[in-house]
């Protein structure tokens, strides 16, 4: 796998030098402004919990300059993660004892669970590439410092009781505790998530006007607008908490019984030595505006031609003329 990050590398700093060391030296610079929006994903190492879906959103400002095919570009994001993660249903019996001294099971059945993460990063990318006609690429890292995070779970629960000596169960007796999808929540609970450095890829071309034009090349324009599939993969683990309480528990209080909690997978003790990477698919669209154009400049060597050899072609420039005299 590492051989081939490695060729994959040495191809795009080939092209990146080959971009830059064009004879014809041309310029540009931009401010661009980018939106994305794609499918996101937690992948963790949690035992019998499956890796959580979402959405990613981002809106970034960034200084990007062109040189030759090569482009490079610097910036800052706002970014936004939602992720919900799969939660099975649960079926507990605890023991109890009711109020005539009577052994029983009560059963407790969780169902309808919603799990939620939130996320809000500054990105930093500091990005490379090229760009040829209507095709570019970037690629290089994301710098992510977390501004914000949070959890909450929330599920529905029954309960009903269970006697040996009664050949049907106990539902729907509130006095009791028998009771039948009753809701409980976590609440929005505060989460930490750590710094993180992702690898970004995005492939993709100029849009607009430049469809008009049915031939591969693109007439330079001062605003140009961009379309392209990106990839964001996090690099380190961004899960920091530990010491959580369980998914699920009870406790029982003197004046209202039993009473359930539900805790938020990547806050709970079963995320305790997780280790989590995020990982974002989608689309982008960039419009840039040009604040700067240096005009190409031909640069002859006047002094290696001389005045037998040359024929002049008007204004400035001077082509070799190899036919020998007779």
């Amino acid at each position: 796998m590492r051989r081939y990050i490695y060729i994959a590398l040495l191809v795009l700093f080939s092209l990146c030098v080959h971009a830059h060391t064009e004879l014809s030296p041309e310029t540009n610079q931009f401010v661009a402004f980018n939106g994305d929006l794609g499918l996101s994903t937690l992948l963790h190492n949690i035992p019998d919990y499956p890796t959580s879906a979402g959405v990613n959103t981002n809106l970034g400002v960034a200084y990007r300059l062109y040189h030759n095919n090569l482009l490079f570009s610097a910036g800052v994001e706002a970014a936004y993660q939602l992720n919900t993660n799969n939660m099975s249903n649960l079926d507990f019996r605890l023991p109890m004892m009711d109020t005539e001294s009577d052994l029983f099971g009560m059963h407790v059945m969780i169902t309808k669970s919603r799990d939620r993460s939130h996320m809000l990063n500054l990105n930093i990318p500091l990005l490379i590439g090229g760009e040829w006609g209507r095709f570019y690429f970037l690629a290089g890292p994301k710098i992510a410092i977390n501004l914000y995070g949070a959890a909450s779970s929330d599920a529905l629960y029954t309960t009903y009781g269970e006697y040996d000596r009664y050949y049907d169960d106990f539902y729907d007796m509130p006095n009791h505790q028998f009771e039948t999808n009753r809701s409980m929540s976590s609440g929005k609970l505060p989460m930490e998530w750590g710094f993180n450095v992702m690898a970004h890829l995005e492939l993709g071309g100029r849009i607009g006007n430049a469809f008009a034009d049915k031939s591969f090349e693109v007439p330079t324009q001062k605003v140009r607008m961009y379309l392209a599939g990106y990839v964001d993969f996090g690099v380190l683990n961004i899960h920091s908490s530990k010491g959580g309480a369980p998914v699920f528990d009870y406790r029982e209080t003197p004046d209202k019984g039993l009473q359930f909690y539900i805790q938020p997978l990547l806050l709970s003790s079963v995320a305790d030595n997780a280790v989590v990477r995020n990982m974002n698919i989608g689309i982008k669209y960039t419009v840039c505006l040009q604040i700067h154009e240096d005009p190409k400049a031909y640069i002859y060597d006047w002094y290696k031609l001389n005045s037998k050899d040359r024929i002049t072609r008007g204004g400035n420039q001077a082509f070799k003329n190899n036919k020998k005299e007779k």
